[in-house]
């Protein structure tokens, strides 16, 4: 356990909050106590650091926004402090269509939803599925550019998502293993959802920037998680939790787990049970 927590960063799907619901209440009692404390209160995730994101607070009711943002799997940072944005390098588009030619065998054999994040690119093959869920969720309008790899990669971006069945996702996992492991990475999010992009960057790297930069020490910072894109957060900081609906591989690597899942607040649960609670 931390002594002292200074910085709490978490993940937020199925994290924080179930897939497009509210952050339980328990969540947001846990965050204004820490808030009224001075500990520096983050978000860690795989969405682009966008107008809505800067305003996730207000969203969930909170009376405060929140003082960092690692987005984009550590590939976007955003300082509340002085408002500052700092981002690696988009895939090129000719990066783009050399990874979406080599996929679309499989693209369109199993109808694999395929969308882009970044650079102002909105473009997707096949809507359907946790896409489809997802742009209803997020009110994001996608331009269908199905079959059609030149269009699709006509804007540069951040990331590749590909959503499908579970079953399948272990044939992306070996075919990007056999052409493009040695310059991008391909990270779990979610059973049947992978992300590709540029080789070193992940949410650790990104706490790591922010820490340096504010001369915060990683030993009292405090990780949320719950799946394969949160394990380098988890293990960058002093402590890490995944919740009790995560992948086992994130369990495998935390320091502890919460004994309720996302829906039930349990990062709020575990705030109090561990910390809060003990105080004093």
């Amino acid at each position: 356990m931390i002594d002292k927590i200074e910085a709490l960063a978490a993940d937020i799907d199925m994290t924080l909050t179930a897939k497009g619901a509210d952050m339980p209440e328990i969540v947001k009692k846990a965050f204004c106590e820490l808030h009224n404390q001075g500990v520096l209160l983050g978000l860690a995730t795989g969405r682009e650091v966008d107008e809505k994101l800067l305003h996730q607070g207000e969203f969930w009711n909170l009376p405060f926004e929140f003082d960092f943002i690692v987005g984009m799997n550590g590939g976007m940072i955003y300082d509340a402090e002085d408002q500052s944005m700092w981002t690696t390098d988009l895939l090129s588009t000719t990066e783009m269509k050399e990874i979406l030619a080599y996929f679309m065998p499989l693209i369109e054999k199993y109808s694999i939803a395929v969308n882009v994040e970044g650079g102002g690119n909105h473009n997707a093959m096949n809507i359907n599925g946790e896409l489809l869920a997802s742009m209803k969720r997020h009110g994001f309008i996608f331009e269908d550019k199905t079959g059609d790899v030149d269009g699709f990669c006509d804007k540069p971006c951040y990331k590749f998502l590909f959503r499908t069945e579970p079953e399948y996702e272990k044939q992306i996992h070996k075919a990007f293993n056999d052409r493009f492991s040695d310059k991008y990475q391909l990270i779990g999010t979610f059973p049947g959802t992978v992300e590709l992009m540029h080789k070193g960057i992940s949410k650790g790297d990104g706490m790591k920037r922010y820490a340096d930069k504010h001369h915060l020490d990683l030993d009292n910072v405090i990780a949320f998680g719950d799946n394969e894109n949160d394990n380098s957060l988890l293990k960058a900081c002093g402590w890490g939790v995944c919740l009790k609906n995560g992948a086992q591989g994130t369990k495998d690597i935390a320091d502890a787990i919460t004994e309720y899942d996302c829906e039930n607040g349990g990062v709020g649960h575990y705030l109090f049970d561990h910390y809060l609670n003990n105080q004093g």
